[in-house]
């Protein structure tokens, strides 16, 4: 697959992710940040609600801190944090 050129993340929001990581037991920066992209992905793959981008990634991270472990998506995510956590 063909790796598409992004724009960066503003600054407010990986301050945002940082803050989030920081007060997460299980999630770190770099975890948050391919969340947060996913959701991005698939707020264009699934339409929007009338809810903005950001939003709707952000609420994708907030879902996922919250829900931890027992989350439906982004299991590939999860399997490395709770891995990484073992150690």
């Amino acid at each position: 697959m063909a790796r598409k050129f992004r724009r960066p993340l503003s600054a407010a929001t990986q301050a945002t992710l940082r803050r989030k990581a920081k007060k997460s037991k299980l999630f770190n920066y770099s975890d948050l940040k391919a969340i947060y992209r996913r959701g991005q992905g698939a707020f264009l793959a699934s339409g929007s609600r009338r809810v903005p981008m950001a939003a709707w990634s952000m609420a994708r991270v907030n879902k996922m801190i919250s829900r931890g472990r027992s989350s439906t998506f982004d299991k590939d995510i999860v399997r490395r944090a709770v891995k990484r956590k073992r150690r």
